[in-house]
């Protein structure tokens, strides 16, 4: 047996019927208006003619306004352009004006074109000034392309990295000052700029002090020119705080004339309030029948609201009610009386019944909070995991196995490097093909911080190798305004439109995981970094004894299984207390910087260089062979005494005591002993003379332990 589908009362089809009756309601109103009319139409006259007064005193103020509004515009056309047919066009609007208010207020205007002239002085300085800055950069361009070309490499490169730099910060600033209208914000670009090129100079002088004398006379030529354009610059930006405060006086002051015109037209329809309220005096006979009305049109809407009422606002209010408590639950804010499953269903019972728009929402909010329910789940599961490759390993397989995506990669930006390396890669085989991103700014979604699609431009990005045969969508990982790393999906350009269509609903499903991922993703990093500061020595990036501490174990006992041998190098640096007090402590820290990048350069990948303390290092050479020991740490005496240590602008020489010892030996209790032996070598060598390398022997230790 068949069954007729139902015709559903909806909410439309309700207010169709409320509009049909309040339209018949209104009809009736037309129709006794006109009838009002008519009889209000013989004391039309009367209030007309009180009126016109006002209105012709209206009519003259806003003319009065226009032309305000109208210099207003021209000014700041002119301070925008700086042409001077829009100053002409200020002035002569002013001129106009002054005929046509008060003598108060032809003082005020006086004053307004004395500010305008100011300001044409000034921006005619401020043109003059720009052609100067214009001509500096091009100097300084010139001669840095001149001086670099005579550069040894080293010295090439530093200078075109100061050049360089200088210039894309002087152009940033500049920019932000001629976009800014704020005085303190152009005071502050101001200091800017004066640190910006006490920067450059210290930079300049730095290379200056390490290049031979046949060079300086360019590079002083080029600190002159910078001289020049930091001047041209200060005085633009003066010239720029003042424009800024005389554009303000001039918008006060042309202020300060439209309100005594506003106050004036009111002081008027005042007058004619009084005169319109004769007239209306003689519509109070009327009273009773409006009265009537009114109470026919109160009933008219009191039925409505009723059934407003009923039909629509209080299911709105009960499912409001509904949705607060199903909100609540989801963050985490249980109540008593209604369980989670009973909003649920409480919900899912609404969009089963109600056959209306309200349906339509119950049934929409309920799949939103079946999304939000995942969401979270998700969110709790992660902030358990301990590391972020657990993380993307989590989100790798929702793509693959919840949203249907197979082909990703999931990059994430190296804080040391700068670069992006990816982290995951679906299928694996990918990854031969991906781009160099060793600068992270090569990839436009790192560096945009925006989503970057290939679907209407194959092109879009330079660093896709696959545009030929695939389309790409980059999504960028963003918190606290720092992009962390990029999320880019790869499909097939040749799709069908409907498969696009649920490839680009996944990826959207994808953004929602990603975007609950990313303050998680955050927290773990923090972790990480932190715990990379406990380990790390600040000055020379070098690890420190903490880190000794907690992983000497581990490394002893790979030593042990693979029954080979610890080379132990305990280095001091002779005299260093001289550097400190000849050349202050900020030259011992660059001493110390580059004893640590010489220790660094001279031992393997696999070695380790710890600073020990002070200007103690120690060197761990795992697995290697007898004698090794002694013979590295020749040749690191011998880099170190060979090397000039560069300190403010010179360059001084100093020299290393080594100790060495090795692991295992047959007199030693432990790997800490062994460094003791070490040590204890160190010192022999500090006994000897200095500048020598020591290797451990039992007479140097009588004793029985460390």
């Amino acid at each position: 047996m068949d069954i007729a589908p139902q015709q559903h009362w909806t909410l439309r089809k309700q207010l169709r019927t409320l509009f049909l009756l309040a339209l018949t309601f209104v009809a009736f109103c037309f129709l006794f208006g006109l009838w009002r009319v008519q009889q209000f139409n013989h004391h039309r006259m009367e209030i007309q003619n009180s009126s016109l007064r006002l209105q012709q005193n209206l009519k003259a103020n806003f003319d009065k306004t226009k032309a305000i509004g109208r210099i207003q515009t021209q000014l700041r056309l002119y301070m925008q352009s700086g042409k001077k047919e829009h100053l002409s066009e200020t002035k002569s609007e002013a001129e106009a004006l002054l005929e046509e208010i008060t003598e108060e207020n032809k003082n005020i205007l006086l004053q307004f074109l004395k500010k305008v002239d100011i300001l044409e002085v000034r921006l005619d300085s401020l043109s003059e000034n720009n052609i100067k800055i214009f001509q500096a950069e091009k100097n300084i361009l010139t001669k840095s392309g001149q001086i670099i070309k005579t550069l040894p490499p080293e010295q090439y490169f530093k200078l075109r990295a100061v050049v360089s730099d200088a210039c894309l910060e002087h152009h940033h600033l500049y920019v932000t000052s001629i976009i800014s209208n704020q005085s303190d914000t152009l005071i502050r670009i101001q200091q800017q700029f004066s640190e910006l090129y006490d920067e450059v100079d210290k930079q300049l002088v730095a290379l200056m002090a390490v290049l031979p004398e046949s060079s300086r006379a360019g590079m002083e030529s080029l600190r002159d020119e910078y001289f020049t354009l930091e001047d041209g610059v200060q005085t633009v930006t003066s010239i720029r705080i003042t424009i800024t405060e005389t554009q303000n006086q001039t918008v006060k002051v042309l202020e300060q004339i439209n309100s005594a015109i506003t106050t004036t037209s009111l002081d008027q329809e005042g007058e004619s309030a009084r005169l319109m309220a004769d007239g209306l005096s003689l519509a109070q006979r009327n009273l009773v029948i409006m009265s009537v009305s009114l109470v026919l049109a109160a009933l008219m809407f009191a039925i409505i609201a009723f059934f407003l009422h009923t039909r629509m606002i209080r299911p709105l209010v009960d499912f409001i009610e509904l949705l607060r408590r199903m909100t609540a639950l989801l963050a985490g804010m249980r109540t008593k009386q209604v369980s989670e499953d009973e909003n649920f269903l409480s919900l899912s019972n609404m969009s089963d019944k109600r056959h209306d728009e309200i349906g339509e929402v119950a049934e929409a909010v309920k799949r939103l909070i079946l999304r939000l329910r995942e969401l979270s789940i998700f969110r709790q599961t992660i902030e358990a995991d301990e590391m972020t490759s657990e993380i993307y390993t989590r989100l790798a397989r929702i793509f693959m196995h919840k949203l249907g995506l197979d082909t990703f990669i999931i990059y994430e930006k190296n804080s040391k490097s700068k670069g992006m390396l990816p982290i995951y890669c679906q299928p694996p085989e990918i990854e031969e093909d991906l781009p160099d991103f060793s600068v992270a700014d090569r990839c436009r979604a790192q560096r945009t911080g925006t989503l970057i699609t290939s679907q209407d431009d194959l092109l879009i990005c330079k660093q896709f190798p696959l545009h030929d045969v695939m389309h790409h969508v980059c999504i960028p990982m963003m918190v606290g305004g720092q992009v962390i790393g990029v999320v880019q999906f790869l499909y097939s350009i040749d799709l069908s439109r409907s498969e696009h269509l649920k490839i680009t609903r996944a990826i959207e499903e994808a953004r929602h995981y990603i975007l609950e991922a990313l303050p998680v993703l955050q927290s773990k990093h923090l972790a990480e970094k932190l715990e990379e500061m406990a380990t790390e020595d600040q000055l020379t990036g070098l690890y420190n004894r903490r880190y000794l501490e907690s992983s000497l174990e581990q490394i002893v006992a790979g030593v042990q299984r693979r029954q080979t041998k610890l080379g132990v190098l305990m280095c001091d640096m002779d005299y260093f207390k001289q550097v400190n007090d000849n050349y202050g402590h900020d030259a011992g820290d660059a001493v110390l910087i580059q004893l640590a990048q010489l220790l660094s350069d001279s031992v393997r990948k696999s070695d380790m260089v710890i600073r020990f303390g002070g200007e103690e290092f120690l060197i761990l050479l795992v697995d290697c062979q007898d004698s090794q020991a002694a013979q590295l740490g020749e040749k690191v005496r011998k880099v170190v005494e060979e090397h000039k240590f560069q300190i403010g602008g010179q360059s001084i020489q100093k020299t290393l005591s080594i100790g060495v010892s090795e692991f295992p030996i047959d007199s030693a209790k432990g790997i800490w002993e062994v460094i003791k032996h070490a040590d204890v070598a160190l010192y022999k060598a500090k006994e000897q003379g200095r500048n020598r390398v020591v290797e451990f022997n039992l007479e140097m230790w009588p004793g029985d332990s460390y």
